[in-house]
């Protein structure tokens, strides 16, 4: 019988290598599975939420960085 924190753990690993859209929908699982569980899985499940919302802010932040950089370039080139 597989467990609920094995399905925490195998839904954090998969986050990992997940992209911004797909993080939303598996914080949002996350959050509507969170009230069915026991205090110390809703424990877990609140340890992976704040995981997967570092994992949005970092693709975010990274994201846009990148367009900053995008246009700084674009602007350089223009000016040449």
């Amino acid at each position: 019988m597989i467990t609920i924190t094995a399905i925490l753990n195998a839904i954090e690993a998969h986050a990992e290598r997940a992209i911004v859209p797909e993080l939303r929908l598996i914080k949002k699982e996350v959050e509507k599975l969170r009230p069915s569980l026991y205090p110390d899985d809703q424990e877990h499940a609140d340890a992976l939420l704040l995981k997967l919302d570092r994992l949005l802010s970092d693709q975010v932040v990274v994201a846009t960085e990148a367009g900053a950089l995008a246009q700084g370039f674009q602007a350089v080139a223009q000016a040449a």
